[in-house]
């Protein structure tokens, strides 16, 4: 069971006594202020009409104009792009731009702090409001190498910032990489300010655990939240804990210790209107009362565990519930309502698999897409730069007849040389496009056609592994060496016309300079076979051409 993020948000931001005047934390270090920005931004939110927190923000700011302090100026940028994004709901676009001028901005100014906090607010709103969560995971990676150039003395919320990684991963089930962040953030020194941050990874590292049967472990996990240096934050924690432990013994089947600790869990988290987490201990409860005899009891605490799954929304643990309520019936010799729920927890498995692979599916689409970007950007980039350099050799060549003929031959030779290093970057630049972007486009329009997941994910595999142009796609090849030697083919027919298509695609590869090994991985042949088509070229040009002499000319 983990903490609502309403209790971090509480434990973090609900304004408290004693916070000092908003111009005590100008020109502040950010470490020795982090605990009355966090209340500040707390109180600000706390206004409600957004008027007002407008003014108040910018009240702050022109202090910290006057005051000469850039941080605190940008502080309040940040706290508008976070109110804009999460209370206001602002356009996307709207949203999207503000945050990475920001990132912009601070980045420039070296101001690491609002740079890895707005990353942060991007990731999380990529993932909360957009679902995109591939482009959320590309902001978490983004603060991980921000982090690199940061210490926990200098940037108090790196515990904060890690968790929020691992938990992304927990969220898709990959214990392993959710692990690697937590541990991290355990590793980190606890303050008063990081402790809240350092026991959730503890929990949640406890629950990955769980999750793979690993008991002894994640009790390990469990209990050192208890063991925590900040007693405050301990007692928060020990109603979660003890139901996680809970949980553990009643998967070990032990259920005279599971029992109490599950009960106290149950109450509490309706306490405090929790209800999923609630909904969770009464079936393990429900089920021991079974296991005992107790079938009153069973019978009510899984009528009371389907009212909390109701009032929860937490539809995925019908399918925890169902088997409980399925034995009960069993017991009770009823065929019918046994069947029934054995077939509603089926089902109830089956949606949440469903819903679960919809959300990788949807993540791998959205990876697909940007890579698609990527892949249009950068054909973009190489017709970009083959009108540049069409347009400079224009400029050169008109250049060139306005010039004296006393530097005629220099300014020749100036410009053979700027054709040379554009004529081997649009090679260098052709080669590439032969072995992978035209082959990754091609593959992309049939991703495009096809409707399943499944299908998806394999051409996604194929178009990862593609690296030798095939027969079919020499069309294409022709198309895209057209575009960067014009003509070739054409005056390649008028020297050679004997030429046969293999001869031909070996000339092709010759002109951009492919070693004899590099013409065989693309065409899929052995070095050999290019060997042998070299030389019957070298017989159809005579002794007195060479292939160089041919390539040159055409």
């Amino acid at each position: 069971m983990k903490p609502s993020a309403l209790f971090l948000f509480l434990a973090l931001f609900w304004p408290g006594s004693g916070f000092p005047q908003y111009d005590s934390l100008l020109n502040m270090p950010y470490p020795q202020k982090v605990q009355g920005i966090n209340v500040l931004y707390g109180q600000l939110v706390g206004l409600k009409d957004s008027a007002a927190i407008a003014r108040k923000a910018d009240g702050i700011r022109r202090l910290a104009v006057k005051a000469g302090d850039r941080e605190m100026e940008l502080e309040m940028d940040l706290f508008m792009a976070y109110h804009d994004a999460f209370f206001k709901l602002h356009a996307p676009a709207e949203v999207l731009r503000a945050l990475q001028e920001l990132i912009r901005r601070s980045g420039e100014e070296k101001i690491g702090h609002i740079t890895v906090r707005a990353l942060r607010i991007l990731a999380e709103y990529y993932w909360h409001n957009l679902k995109n969560f591939e482009l959320a995971f590309e902001q978490y990676l983004r603060i991980e190498r921000e982090l690199g150039a940061l210490s926990p003395d200098d940037y108090p919320d790196m515990a904060r910032d890690l968790l929020k990684i691992g938990e992304a991963y927990y969220f898709f089930r990959d214990y392993g990489q959710a692990r690697r962040y937590l541990e991290r953030v355990i590793k980190l020194p606890e303050t008063a300010f990081s402790t809240q941050f350092i026991n959730s990874a503890r929990n949640t590292l406890g629950l990955c655990y769980q999750k793979e049967g690993r008991l002894d472990e994640a009790d390990f996990y469990f209990r050192s939240v208890l063991q925590s240096t900040f007693p405050g934050s301990r007692s928060q924690w020990e109603r979660i804990v003890n139901g996680n432990i809970g949980t553990s013994h009643y998967l070990r089947k032990q259920y005279d210790q599971a029992f109490p600790l599950l009960q106290s869990d149950y109450l509490g988290a309706e306490e405090d209107n929790d209800f999923g987490p609630a909904a969770g201990a009464l079936i393990r409860l429900a089920d021991i009362a079974l296991e005992r005899g107790d079938m009153s009891l069973s019978r009510a605490y899984i009528s009371r565990a389907r009212a909390d799954i109701a009032r929860s929304g937490q539809k995925e643990r019908l399918m925890d519930l169902f088997p409980v309520a399925s034995k009960w019936y069993s017991i009770r010799g009823d065929a019918v309502l046994t069947r029934a729920y054995l077939d509603s927890t089926v089902q109830a498995i089956r949606d949440d698999h469903e819903r679960f692979s919809a959300l990788k599916v949807l993540r791998a689409q959205q990876k697909i897409n940007r890579q698609e970007g990527e892949l249009k950007q950068a054909a973009y980039r190489l017709a970009e730069q083959k009108r540049t350099s069409e347009r400079n050799m224009l400029v050169i060549l008109l250049a060139g007849v306005c010039l004296a003929v006393a530097v005629a031959y220099y300014l020749q030779r100036k410009r053979r040389q700027a054709d040379e290093l554009k004529l081997q970057a649009a090679a260098r630049e052709l080669r590439e496009f032969a072995k992978s972007i035209t082959e990754k486009n091609k593959l992309i329009e049939r991703l495009q056609s096809h409707q399943s997941a499944e299908d998806r994910n394999l051409l996604l595999q194929e178009l990862q592994q593609s690296t030798i142009l095939t027969e079919e796609d020499w069309v294409n090849f022709q198309r895209l060496f057209e575009k960067a030697h014009h003509d070739f083919f054409r005056r390649l027919k008028r020297k050679i016309p004997s030429a046969t298509p293999a001869e031909t695609r070996v000339l092709a590869l010759a002109h951009l300079n492919l070693t004899t090994r590099e013409m065989a991985g693309i065409l899929g042949v052995g070095a050999d076979t290019i060997r042998q088509h070299r030389s019957r070229i070298r017989r159809k040009l005579g002794e007195e051409v060479s292939l160089e002499t041919l390539l040159a000319d055409v």
